[in-house]
């Protein structure tokens, strides 16, 4: 490769992922860790550094991968007045740090593009002319409109000045419509975008027009994940699950963002039915407390599971319940169809249109009547849950990728031609 008149051997990537890392992070976090673990096998031509927001340290996986950290300028874990936020992130405009460490690579990678981490790329990038290029994880413009309208209510109630800001001014989506401006004009900054549902790549299209819009997969680790991990017996022996019971999967952050109280409504309805159904819930967040209290001994709350526990759930389950309405990507899903386990996943989240509306998952539509339904539907058709699991395994089989695929085949191909673009 030559890059800025030298030639080098190896294409320098600095990715970005303005939020912290821990044992407890999201799908957002994992799926780059998991890239970076797949560069550190050393079979591109490639020296990869995926920068975390958190306290200084570095974590060597290879000669040439790494992980590193760097501190916050401005977290929003300062904002003490927020009632809850699922990951802090940093709200500063410019990160020097950063800004020194990027300077020495051939290619930017943003993972979002509005916060401390993306503007800092911008700036660098305009600066020394090092090429950008974006990927879509997180929905953060209908995050920021759940979560405003929430920290309304929680910090006004139901007064006059609460319901005026939410039904009149319409803050919530005022800020939902300022956080899209902002992701249109982090995209126009871009080289290339890499985008998994259509929506974004509708908009990534329209600002770079078809030939900058390329498809991010998620990867799998088959060795993790897969039908042979099932063991019935002992989840149910390990979450106190009942012998015939229906069980039911949720994974993710235990709060409003993931529609967590519409599952909690359609199973507090169900087991009022006297259907044998139980959940394990999979996560944490403030969501605990009631699916403790709604559901009684009809809910295991294990709070955070690690991934190779996962995997023992995911093929020991009857189904996974993806009910979170605000998806882009769904390492869940992925997981859940490797591991053989049905899943019923909200229509209006898109995921299964990501999975080509495989027969392994049923969409549910919006609201408790509707996730009511489906699951009291899944639970008297054992015929249907068989096929889902067989149709699941297979998907999984034949059509998923693993990590160091989506590395070569999605983001090293794209990286490589914005560099050579640079030096054209």
């Amino acid at each position: 490769l030559r890059l800025g008149g030298v030639m080098s051997e190896l294409l320098r990537v600095a990715a970005l992922i303005d939020l912290p890392r821990s044992a407890q992070s999201g799908g957002h976090v994992k799926c780059w860790e998991r890239l970076a673990a797949a560069a550190a096998e050393g079979v591109l031509p490639l020296d990869l550094t995926v920068y975390f927001s958190g306290e200084r340290r570095e974590e060597s996986l290879g000669p040439h991968a790494r992980i590193r950290q760097l501190p916050p300028v401005f977290s929003t874990a300062e904002l003490k007045f927020l009632p809850y936020v699922p990951d802090h992130t940093d709200l500063a405009p410019y990160h020097p740090a950063l800004a020194r460490e990027l300077a020495q690579h051939d290619v930017i990678h943003t993972t979002d593009g509005f916060f401390a981490f993306a503007r800092t790329a911008e700036r660098v990038s305009r600066r020394h002319g090092i090429p950008l290029v974006t990927s879509f994880h997180t929905d953060t413009p209908s995050y920021t409109r759940i979560f405003t309208r929430q920290t309304i209510e929680r910090l006004l109630g139901d007064g006059a000045l609460g319901r005026w800001l939410i039904d009149v001014y319409r803050w919530p989506e005022r800020q939902e419509r300022k956080m899209q401006a902002r992701l249109v004009a982090h995209v126009g900054a871009c080289r290339a975008a890499l985008v998994t549902r259509a929506e974004d790549h509708a908009l990534a299209e329209s600002v770079l027009g078809a030939a900058g819009v390329r498809h991010l997969r998620l990867g799998v680790d088959r060795a993790m994940f897969g039908p042979h991990r099932r063991d019935r017996e002992g989840v149910e022996r390990d979450y106190g699950v009942p012998p015939q019971r229906l069980v039911a999967l949720f994974v993710g952050r235990l709060d409003v963002g993931k529609n967590i109280y519409t599952l909690i409504e359609a199973m507090e309805r169900l087991i009022g039915e006297g259907l044998p159904l139980h959940l394990i819930a999979a996560g944490i967040g403030p969501a605990a407390a009631d699916l403790r209290q709604r559901l009684g001994d009809h809910v295991s709350v294990p709070g955070f599971v690690q991934p190779d526990e996962l995997a023992r759930l995911y093929a020991s389950v009857d189904v996974l319940a993806l009910a979170s309405e605000v998806e882009i990507r769904s390492m869940a899903g992925v997981e859940a169809l490797t591991s053989g386990c049905p899943v019923l996943v909200s229509e209006k989240s898109g995921v299964a249109e990501l999975f080509d509306h495989t027969p392994a998952m049923r969409t549910v539509a919006s609201g408790a009547d509707n996730w009511t339904a489906a699951l009291r539907d899944f639970a008297a058709d054992a015929a249907r849950r068989d096929h889902m699991r067989t149709v699941a395994a297979a998907y999984g089989r034949e059509r998923l990728a693993n990590w160091q695929e989506v590395l070569k085949e999605d983001l090293f191909a794209v990286w490589a031609r914005a560099a050579r673009d640079r030096v054209a």
